[in-house]
């Protein structure tokens, strides 16, 4: 395995899995912060295995990413005004 994949998987996972283990909270009580890290830490993760040529799983993490902004984005409660909006 390639080190720097490994340092890379280490620190993204390490700063992602906490924050996805409260992540039903953290959608229902909008916590913008833990949501960015949430996504950095996915985000170095998927660096880690593009770095490794491993693309297939990098895809995973991309709609990962995808898929939980989204998630973070229609669990505002009503009448909460979107960002920039």
């Amino acid at each position: 395995m390639h080190p720097v994949s490994t340092a890379l998987f280490l620190i993204g996972y390490g700063l992602a899995l906490p924050i996805a283990l409260r992540m039903s909270a953290i959608v229902a009580q909008q916590h913008r912060l833990s949501f960015v890290g949430h996504q950095l830490g996915v985000g170095i993760a998927l660096l880690g295995w593009a770095l490794r040529g491993s693309v297939m799983i990098a895809v995973i993490h991309a709609l990962w990413l995808v898929g939980v902004r989204v998630w973070f984005h229609l669990g505002r409660p009503e009448g909460q005004p979107s960002p920039g909006g």
